[in-house]
């Protein structure tokens, strides 16, 4: 489970509101404070888009606002939430919980390079140790649940068409990841396929406004529950290669101008962008239906800061 802190706590708690919640004020401020037009954008007749819980007056304004969220998820991105915090191997692990021998260790180990050397693809220890029936799934998942100090999610019941909306289908696939289950409106149960990807976890409370509990499954529930998700109706999502963060920019503003959103929003997984824009004000806390929001994914192929 992730925890926001410090600024980034504060800048969630503003997003977290319901979508649109702002454009509808009497008389809103633009959120650029480069803006130049001072009170004549009272006479400009638009109320949406919305980005991020704020207001711009103009397509400009609204470039100078995307901008600087482009900077701020260049700048912070994964070092917000490390995703690779020190913890103890899972051979080891194993060991010191009785689940193996240190003989078993190393013949797993051994094996593991020798198929790794022939194939070039590398599996994990734990799934190698349970297809070669030295470990039971339990046992193993009991190691990995102790390894990343989280909970492991029973999928045996799992209902996709209730968390339909919760993100792309791209970013299940990508990440291992899948969206379990919302309490209340308040708490977004994720559980994840070997290991927890803190990055994604933290996209999703600033997408969601809502906070993440991420655990694992049994590799023999996540595959089945997976394709049940992927197969539910899901939000339409469009792809782009950008070549540079002005170009990321740009589509990303030409987007929120012509789809004109009630809000918007961005968070950054890794080397992706990911961008949710939401057609109509959400009516209470929660995840959105399918069609009620759209994504756009995208990648900079050059990692220069060049977003001015």
């Amino acid at each position: 489970m992730h925890r926001l802190t410090g600024r980034a706590a504060a800048e969630a708690a503003g997003m977290a509101s319901s979508p649109g919640a702002r454009a509808g004020s009497l008389f809103p401020h633009c959120a650029n404070p480069r803006c130049a037009t001072g009170w004549m954008h009272l006479w400009r007749s638009r109320r949406v888009p919305g980005f991020e819980g704020r207001w711009a007056c103009s397509a400009e304004c609204m470039g100078e606002l995307v901008a600087a969220a482009v900077r701020r998820e260049m700048d912070g991105g994964d070092a917000i939430s490390p995703p690779h915090p020190h913890r103890m191997p899972m051979g080891l692990m194993l060991v010191e919980q009785g689940g193996i021998t240190p003989a078993q260790l190393r013949e797993a180990l051994e094996g593991q390079q020798r198929a790794a050397e022939q194939t070039g693809e590398t599996v994990r220890l734990g799934e190698w140790l349970v297809r070669s029936g030295v470990l039971g799934e339990p046992a193993l998942m009991r190691a990995l649940s102790a390894q990343w100090n989280c909970p492991v999610f029973p999928l045996a019941s799992y209902r996709p068409e209730e968390v339909a909306g919760a993100m792309p289908r791209f970013l299940s696939e990508a990440f291992g990841a899948l969206p379990v289950r919302a309490a209340a409106g308040r708490v977004l149960y994720v559980a994840f396929s070997g290991r927890i990807d803190r990055s994604l976890s933290y996209a999703l409370e600033r997408m969601t406004g809502m906070r993440v509990a991420a655990g694992l499954a049994r590799d023999s529930e996540f595959a089945g529950a997976q394709a049940g998700f992927l197969g539910t109706p899901a939000p339409a999502t469009r792809f782009l290669e950008a070549a540079s963060s002005w170009v990321l920019v740009r589509a990303i503003t030409e987007r929120i101008e012509s789809k004109r959103p009630v809000e918007a929003r961005l968070a950054r997984i890794h080397d992706t962008y990911w961008l949710r824009l939401w057609r109509r004000a959400a009516d209470g806390p929660g995840l959105p239906a399918p069609g009620a929001v759209e994504d756009l994914l995208a990648t900079v192929g050059n990692s220069g800061k060049s977003t001015g």
